[in-house]
Parts: C-alpha cells; sequence; structure tokens
C-alpha cells in the first residue's frame, strides 16, 4: 500500500535511455521505425548531427510554455516535413533524444531541461521515448560515419534570429510565403498540447482585450456585420498581401503594416505607429481591429506590445492576457524575442506586482455576450491581481 503512495519513478536508467551502439545498429537497419531528435542548439546541429536527425532547440524563454503544456511538440519543429514526419509517426515509432552528453539523467535535475522536459513529456503521452547514453558527443566519436558534418562551417549563428535572443537554440521557419509559413495560416490547424486539433481553436467573432480594442482574424476584417457591431471603424492589417476590404468605402481607417510570419522579419519596428493607432481609435472610442490571416501571430505580438506598453506589463503579464481570451494564440518564437527586447527598452521586469493571476482569479474584459465584470483596473483591465514570486510562481 506504501508503494503507491511513492512518486512515480522511471523504473531505471536503462528504462528510458539507449545506447550509442544501439542507435547504430538501428540506423543501419530499422532506419524506418526510428525518429532521432537533437536537442543541441541550432548552431550546434547545423555543424554536426547524427543521420536523420531533427533539431527541436528552444530558447529558455518559452521552457515555461513547454513545461505548461502550452506548447505541443509538433509546434516546435519549424520544418514543415519535420512535422509531418513527427506527426505521422510519433507514436509508432521509437524516439531518440540527445543532447551533447546526456549522461544519466535525473527527473529531479534534468527536468527543466530541453531534453528532460520532452523526455517526460513524450513518457506522459505514451510515446516509446528514450535519451541516449553519452550524448552526441560519445556517439560522434565512436560512430563519425553515422553523422552528418557540416564542413565548411557556413552556418551563420549571428543570423536575426539569434541575434533577438542572444540563442541560437531557436529554429524558425525559413519559408516567407505569407500563407504557407504563418502558424496563424489556418484556424483549424490550432492544437492543444499533445498536438490533437483543439475542440473549438478559434472563435467566430473577435476577441476583445481591452475596451474598443479587438483581436480577431481576416475574416472577421471582411465581415461588415461584425464591423458594425462592435462599433469598429478601425483596421489594422499585419499582413503584406491581404486586401484593406472596405478602404475605398470611406466608412473605416485602415493601417497596413507589411509582415510575414517568418524569423528574418521586425515586427517591433512597426510598434510605435501600431500602437499609435490603436490610441487614436480608443481615444475617439472607436473599435480598432488587429488582425493577420487568423489572429494567431502577428496580430497577437502586436497586441501583446500594446497591452505592454499601456498598462506597464511585463512580456508573459501581457501575454497571459491575451492567452486567456484567446486560447490558441501562437506567436513565432522570433517576434517573442522581439517582444522580449520591447520590455527591455520600456524598463520593465517581471516583478511580483506584475503577475496577473491565473484564469480561476483574473478575468480581463469578457466578451461583449458575456458581460460579467470586475472592477476596473488601470486602461479599463478589469482583473483581480494576485503576486506571485518571478521564480517560484507561487503567491507571495
Amino acid at each position: 500500500m506504501l508503494d503507491k503512495l511513492k512518486p512515480v519513478q522511471f523504473e531505471s536508467v536503462m528504462a528510458i535511455s539507449k545506447t550509442v551502439e544501439w542507435l547504430r545498429e538501428h540506423l543501419e537497419t530499422r532506419k524506418d521505425c526510428l525518429l532521432v531528435m537533437d536537442c543541441r542548439a541550432q548552431e550546434l546541429y547545423e555543424s554536426s548531427h547524427v543521420e536523420t536527425a531533427i533539431n527541436v532547440a528552444i530558447p529558455s524563454l518559452m521552457l515555461r510554455r513547454l513545461k505548461k503544456g502550452n506548447l505541443s511538440i509538433k509546434s516546435l519543429l519549424s520544418n514543415g516535413e519535420d512535422r509531418e514526419r513527427f506527426a505521422r509517426r510519433c507514436k509508432t515509432d521509437t524516439i531518440v533524444l540527445y543532447d551533447e552528453y546526456s549522461r544519466e539523467w535525473n527527473e529531479n535535475v534534468d527536468g527543466g531541461s530541453v531534453l528532460g522536459l520532452l523526455l517526460k513529456r513524450m513518457k506522459d503521452e505514451g510515446y516509446k521515448a528514450f535519451y541516449l547514453e553519452g550524448g552526441f558527443s560519445k556517439f560522434q566519436a565512436e560512430f563519425p560515419a553515422q553523422c552528418e558534418t557540416n564542413l565548411d562551417g557556413s552556418f551563420n549563428s549571428s543570423s536575426p534570429t539569434a541575434q533577438v535572443l542572444g540563442l541560437g537554440g531557436l529554429r524558425i521557419s525559413s519559408d516567407s510565403s505569407d500563407i504557407e509559413s504563418d502558424i496563424d495560416r489556418d484556424p483549424s490547424s490550432a492544437t492543444d498540447s499533445d498536438g490533437s486539433p483543439l475542440s473549438n481553436p478559434q472563435p467566430s467573432f473577435p476577441v476583445e482585450i481591452l475596451p474598443h480594442l479587438y483581436l480577431g482574424c481576416a475574416k472577421d476584417s471582411t465581415n461588415l456585420d461584425i464591423l458594425e457591431e462592435f462599433g469598429i471603424k478601425y483596421i489594422l492589417n499585419v499582413t503584406p498581401n491581404l486586401p484593406n476590404m472596405f478602404e475605398n468605402a470611406g466608412e473605416f481607417k485602415y493601417k497596413q503594416i507589411p509582415i510575414s510570419d517568418h524569423w528574418s522579419q521586425n515586427l517591433s519596428q512597426f510598434f510605435p505607429e501600431a500602437i499609435g493607432f490603436i490610441d487614436e481609435a480608443r481615444g475617439q472610442k472607436c473599435g480598432v481591429l488587429v488582425h493577420c490571416l487568423a489572429g494567431i501571430s502577428r496580430s497577437v505580438t502586436v497586441t501583446v506590445a500594446y497591452l505592454m506598453q499601456k498598462l506597464n506589463l511585463s512580456m508573459n503579464d501581457a501575454y497571459d492576457i491575451v492567452k486567456m481570451k484567446k486560447s490558441n494564440i501562437s506567436p513565432n518564437f522570433n517576434f517573442m524575442g522581439q517582444l522580449l527586447d520591447f520590455e527591455r527598452t520600456l524598463g520593465l521586469k517581471s516583478p511580483c506586482d506584475n503577475r496577473v493571476g491565473d484564469p480561476h482569479t483574473t478575468s480581463v474584459l469578457h466578451h461583449p455576450h458575456q458581460p460579467q465584470r470586475l472592477p476596473a483596473g488601470p486602461s479599463g483591465v478589469h482583473v483581480r491581481q494576485r503576486h506571485h514570486h518571478p521564480l517560484t510562481g507561487s503567491e507571495v
């Protein structure tokens, strides 16, 4: 009986690990039943990696969201073919994860690393996941022929993404096509933490974030009934190629920010004019709709930036407010890095008194059809704040 009360632990190191010899043998004989995942920084992966391995490295900024289950594993794979391959085979193939050394793994010590979080998450979800004993360094030393190496060293670790985050362990889609590269490209592609589709991934109306500030998708911007219902007269279009549908009618004021959802794009340069445009609308008590293709990445980034500046909120707090209103948001990692830089520019930190409580203790301007409200905070945000320690997350 007492054994049932003990914390669940893996049976042994061997139960969650594979040797380099095992991996070499399976690469030669059973490659089609094997998924190898490299959890190192991108520049290390680009320099050399186990053959067939796909890179899944994220900055510490996003580890908290992965740990909370707010990111699906599939969403961490920027390459479309890698995502498709993982989605198709993750529940049937043997998955081997490695970092540089991958020595004896301890759940209590290593649970905060990318490899540790992924391994635990995959085990919890029933995947046949293991880590590689000795990691890449041991595998490369013993079996260099099974490694793919970039001999010319041409990988550019000073890419815009690395500069923004100060980390090389971030992979963003290289596809610059607005329709194809955007994770907010298709509302039906939204997934929950296990990668399965959300039952209601996107509301059928724009979401009210603050009084007169609405976050929505391209479809909302073309629906006159919706625009009239919410009193929207200003439309901020955060795409390079979607049309301003009613621009010639004279009833709406438009601003277009020509940004694709791509790691090379500098969205933060447009923050001042976007914030000014939103302020102009709200100052006249007119509704303003911020949209991109489906309201998940670019428009969310602009909305979070607005909350940060106007409400003096940290990036995490502003993000959480928007997340509570629209659960399927997913700005690309580069835009999150730009928001982090914006936080520094504003002189913001993540102090205890800025933490917004969880969805059960925080109410942020419900949709007009959900009128319940709490006493208003700054700029009309109706919140009941609790103070949390910035590291532990516990109340203080």
